[in-house]
């Protein structure tokens, strides 16, 4: 029988511990669920607290609603509990993971990660050491006494169905239908900005004299510290290239992992299995010792041991990390960068073992490479929905929980601020604002960073206040002030995030005020717009209001960059752009990537990396373009989206296809017959042809 006690040692630990003891099991999930009767958690439990958690228990499960309905009551009941039973709110905790095990036919799998495990390091964290002599740091334990979520729901709106609908469309798997994103209906945005003069409404000319200069833009690294040589690369657990990633499937006797690699178009037989290799402090590469993992570990021990540098299914060694970096870094030399742009996700997707402390040490370790090889290079981050503890969690100030998220803030002051890449005077600014900043280059170009965990889905905060407070996070008042003090000393902008606010992962109602601000102040202040999060490369469209989407509409676009990680099926890849002075248009576009199938066999060889394309080159072969003008939203629509949205241009949409993934051995089928595929029409033309999730949303095919 497990304990209340022994239940609540972290979730993490537990699965790591189990991970090691119980051979061949084949997921996380399914190791939690191998445990005693969930019912044992309760034991340690007083009689009246027993009492109290049963007896609101039959009250929520006692409710005669639809799905949706539930998720709302569920909300609403929780917070009336917190509310009436101040000093039993551990026990309001309780009663909502109980409920969820109840509601999800006693499946602990489908609750272990649910919103009311979530907690920060805060001060208060270490309850649960002082209740019960168990010897466990506050890191390392579940706090169910003062968490994240307790304090979301006694701040929540629950007079408002728009808010709970958001909530219970995206964290209680779509039990209530989404609403339609009319912020219009709800705020007058226009009155955060003054009126759109004439001159507003048209960009700098281009002009063939002005020079040009070169910015690179790399994102979306994911270090996977845990990352073991010889694990299995082809999993069917969570994460691949891990001490306890495992094949479901069974290898017959016969089975040789050659196979896997000769699929892959390896070129040779050398297999690169070096555990050693690394680089020195000169940045020279050596591979050390060759070790045979088939020898010792027996040929079908699984399906596709992980090699030096990475795997399709992995997310990236640090060896891959310090290959990128030491190419950028001798592309620099050549190409004289600028200065570069990172548009976040420093640690890996390990989330179940990521604590704290190993999210600190993930972000440390990746500020640490980029400045040792890009030492000459100023770097402008911005932060990921992995680059935060807990995993996409974000507090606004307004509802300061504790001062929980300042250490993760203090942290990126100090790197950011002791690397050189921001000014002294940027402290406060970085502090006050989740790790945004504006700063202006020597050309007078502004950069603006912000932090899209203000408008993440999983980031349980991003809900609580939607219907009366457009900027709960105070980010939008922010940006807007910067852009106005921007266009009236007629200085140009570049705005850049993690997470585009065209993707699935952005709250609509959140994506489509930013796009009422980039329709505001565009074409004149905004140049361009940077993003990462997706592993793909990509852009987006954004037409102006209400209007056709069409060359004559267009307004401004983004950027969305491919990643380093491989995962999921990619080959590594980075870009960098030509700018031009004054204006800061961009006016090409040049893609790097490396095969990474090749370094499977390569006898422990560095990958090589290749020019993929221009885009200038690839998308208007012809030269129709005049050569010094901007590749802006207008060349994207004509040369691009026109493309895509042809359903019987399958060659087109196969090349598109190709180039996202980098040319990767997993580069999906465009082929339907004489259309293109669901598939390559829901990443091709409903990414480039969308600006807002929910018009991505609304484009997608079954």
């Amino acid at each position: 029988m497990v304990s209340f006690k022994t239940f609540l040692i972290s979730l993490p630990l537990v699965a790591n511990v189990l991970a090691h003891t119980i051979p061949g099991i084949d997921s996380i999930q399914k190791q939690l669920v191998a445990r005693d009767d969930v019912n044992g958690i309760f034991d340690d439990l007083p009689a009246k607290d027993i009492d109290f958690i049963n007896l609101h228990l039959k009250e929520l499960t006692s409710f005669n609603g639809s799905s949706c309905g539930k998720c709302k009551n569920k909300i609403k009941y929780g917070q009336g509990l917190l509310n009436a039973y101040p000093e039993q709110n551990h026990l309001v905790s309780l009663l909502l993971f109980k409920y969820c095990i109840v509601s999800n036919n006693n499946t602990v799998s489908k609750c272990e990660n649910n919103d009311f495990f979530i907690t920060t390091n805060s001060k208060n964290s270490n309850k649960f050491t002082d209740k019960f002599d168990s010897g466990l740091t506050s890191s390392t334990s579940i706090d169910f006494f003062d968490n994240d979520f307790l304090h979301m729901l006694q701040n929540f709106n629950i007079s408002s169905d728009l808010d709970l609908d958001y909530y219970c469309y995206y964290k209680s798997s779509q039990s209530c239908s989404i609403p339609t994103p009319n912020v219009d209906e709800l705020f007058d945005i226009e009155k955060w900005w003054p009126q759109k003069s004439e001159i507003h409404f048209s960009q700098p000319k281009y002009n063939s004299t002005r020079d040009t200069f070169n910015v690179v833009h790399f994102t979306d690294f994911h270090l996977q510290l845990r990352y073991e040589l010889g694990s299995e690369s082809n999993c069917s657990t969570p994460m691949c290239c891990l001490p306890e990633s495992v094949n479901k499937d069974l290898r017959s006797k016969d089975y040789n992992f050659d196979q896997y690699f000769k699929h892959f178009g390896s070129k040779s037989e050398e297999y690169s299995f070096y555990p050693d290799a690394n680089y020195d402090e000169n940045n020279e590469y050596h591979t050390g010792e060759y070790y045979d993992f088939p020898k010792y570990r027996g040929v079908n021990f699984n399906s596709a041991p992980a090699t030096a540098f990475g795997g399709y299914l992995c997310d990236s060694p640090e060896l891959l990390l310090n290959n990128s970096l030491a190419y950028i870094s001798q592309a620099h030399k050549d190409k004289d960068f600028e200065f570069s742009i990172f548009t976040g996700d420093l640690v890996d997707h390990d989330v179940i073992h990521c604590d704290a402390e190993t999210t600190k040490n993930a972000e440390l370790r990746n500020f640490e490479l980029m400045k040792t090889y890009l030492d000459h290079i100023p770097i402008y981050p911005s932060l990921g929905n992995h680059d935060t503890f807990p995993y996409g969690q974000l507090s606004p100030l307004k509802y300061d929980f504790n001062n929980s998220y300042d250490g993760n803030n203090e942290l990126m002051i100090e790197v950011w601020v002791n690397n050189g890449w921001l000014p002294e005077s940027e402290r406060d600014v970085v502090k006050n604002h989740y790790s945004g900043f504006a700063v202006t280059t020597k050309r007078n170009l502004k950069v603006i960073s912000l932090n899209s965990n203000c408008y993440y889905q999983k980031n349980l905060w991003s809900y609580i206040n939607l219907s009366t407070d457009p900027d709960l996070f105070g980010q939008w008042e922010f940006l807007v002030n910067e852009l106005i003090e921007s266009e009236q000393n007629n200085q140009r902008v570049w705005i850049m995030a993690h997470i585009p606010v065209a993707d699935y992962d952005a709250l609509p109602f959140q994506a489509q005020i930013f796009g009422k601000i980039v329709e505001r102040f565009s074409p004149y202040t905004i140049a361009n717009i940077f993003y990462g999060h997706t592993h793909r490369d990509q852009f987006h469209v954004l037409y102006a209001s209400n209007s056709s989407k069409d060359a004559e509409n267009v307004v401004n676009m983004a950027w969305v960059a491919q990643s380093i990680t491989p995962l999921t099926n990619n080959n590594p890849s980075w870009r960098y752009y030509e700018v031009e002075d004054e204006s800061f248009d961009i006016i090409n576009s040049y893609n790097y990537y490396t095969e990474l199938n090749q370094t499977f066999t390569n006898n422990g060889a560095e990958p090589e990396w290749k020019f993929e394309y221009s885009a200038r080159d690839t998308f208007d072969p012809s030269g129709e373009w005049p050569i010094k003008a901007p590749i802006n939203a207008t060349f994207w629509q004509k040369y691009v989206v026109d493309n895509l949205k042809n359903e019987s241009n399958i060659e087109f949409n196969q090349l598109y296809s190709s180039l996202q993934y980098r040319h990767s051995p997993l580069v999906p089928n465009c082929t339907n017959g004489t259309k293109i595929s669901s598939r390559c029409w829901n990443e091709n033309y409903c990414n480039a042809g969308n600006f807002l999730s929910w018009d991505y949303n609304k484009c997608q095919r079954k």
